[in-house]
């Protein structure tokens, strides 16, 4: 776990205002050491004006590494999910579909509407 310190020492190096960035040199400080190769590097930029107005600066390929880090998670959670379902698709229902609609405060009348729909075009 970071310790204070570093905390505080990342928010002095790495969060950066729209100012810094306008009136100094500090992107294309940024994009050049990005250039040297992949980099886990990351800076923060935030609006002094509006607090929600933040972004994060990364090397272009270390994104695209989390990216693929993501999609693996997404298809390994998808397969899993497939194969349960296979596991349980000839057991009973244990829960009420009303319970269902209830619990996820669904729109029965969205829920007919689209099933109509459905029918239709098929």
């Amino acid at each position: 776990m970071k310790t204070r310190t570093d905390s505080l020492r990342f928010l002095r190096e790495r969060v950066l205002t729209v100012t810094d960035i306008m009136r100094t040199k500090k992107l294309t400080e940024i994009l050049d050491e990005y250039s040297k190769g992949e980099s886990e590097d990351v800076f923060v930029v935030e609006n002094t004006r509006n607090k929600k107005a933040k972004a994060i600066l990364l090397d272009f390929e270390y994104f695209e590494r989390l990216l693929t880090y993501e999609e693996a998670i997404e298809n390994t959670m998808d397969e899993m999910m497939y194969k349960k379902t296979l596991e349980r698709k000839d057991q009973p229902a244990t829960i009420d579909v009303a319970d269902v609609i209830d619990q996820l405060q669904l729109d029965v009348e969205e829920i007919i509407r689209m099933s109509e729909t459905v029918e239709e075009d098929e």
